[in-house]
């Protein structure tokens, strides 16, 4: 049987739990949504009219 004398070792193993917590939730937080497809123009257009010029340039008119 090992007994565990170190004093610190619950403090140092709670602040190891917390970085790898924190550390998912950063990772989590990085990710980007998935894009939206759009199978038609009518579909497109049905959201909003100016997503158009933003996917296919300022140029595009509804």
């Amino acid at each position: 049987m090992s007994v565990n004398t170190n004093p610190f070792a619950n403090y140092t193993l709670s602040i190891a739990t917390q970085y790898q917590e924190t550390k998912k939730g950063l990772q989590e937080a990085q990710k980007k949504p998935a894009r939206k497809l759009y199978r038609t123009m009518d579909a497109m257009l049905q959201e909003c009219v100016f997503l158009g010029a933003t996917r296919f340039g300022t140029n595009y008119i509804a």
